[in-house]
């Protein structure tokens, strides 16, 4: 009994090294991916938890493997807007101005059902009281009514130095109109850390080491 003691505190302490270091997130945000390894390092710690016949380094060694895989995996995804995008997604327009987008609420295995939850969820009890409302990532609904908005709806178009297309999608903006702001105002896209745009045209970036903000057009 003793010896099942202190192999599921080695491991728990080990587990609990191992998810600090993945970072702070709440289990209902993170990725697939990342449910993914927590699940895998569930099931590996188990085994040599109770089983004094296996060596407890057969769960150890495992789940380090896993941590490293995942923080190699990390810095790839984010090293690249397009790559991210591929292995997490982007975010998904699904109600704008009080009404539903029924394409986009089929292609994301959607029901009304499910969508009127999760607006409830949010204190939102009509859709036509709804300006914007975004499936994230990660699964999560971002709702944003009239009353919380200026009826703009501000959206990141370049991230750390790169173009997101999804973004610009979103807002039906092509990249040359993007293009030409930068011009415009003697911008490198290389030099921007975040720039957003909303429906009016309004485009706050910032750099390395200032923010500056203009109405455009």
């Amino acid at each position: 009994m003793l010896i099942v003691f202190f192999r599921a505190l080695i491991l728990y302490a080990v587990i609990f090294i191992v998810i600090r270091l993945m970072g702070k997130k709440e289990l209902s945000k993170v990725q697939p991916f990342e449910l993914s390894i927590i699940i895998l390092i569930s099931d590996l710690a188990s085994a040599p938890m109770s089983s004094r016949g296996m060596s407890i380094f057969d769960g150890i060694i495992p789940i380090i493997t896993l941590l490293v895989t995942y923080m190699a995996f990390t810095i790839i995804t984010h090293s690249n807007n397009k790559i991210e995008e591929a292995v997490c997604g982007s975010a998904i327009l699904i109600i704008k101005d009080g009404k539903v987008l029924e394409k986009e609420l089929k292609e994301q295995k959607y029901t009304l059902s499910d969508l009127m939850v999760q607006l409830r969820e949010k204190d939102v009890f009509k859709i036509q009281d709804v300006k914007y409302a975004m499936i994230e990532t990660n699964g999560s609904l971002t709702v944003i009514t009239y009353k919380d908005c200026d009826n703009s709806l501000p959206i990141n178009v370049i991230e750390d130095g790169e173009y997101s297309e999804s973004n610009m999608k979103l807002l039906g903006y092509e990249k040359e109109e993007v293009e030409k702001i930068l011009k415009k105002e003697k911008l490198k896209l290389e030099d921007i850390l975040v720039g957003t745009i909303d429906e009016e045209s309004k485009f706050v970036y910032q750099l390395k080491d200032e923010v500056i903000s203009w109405n455009n057009g």
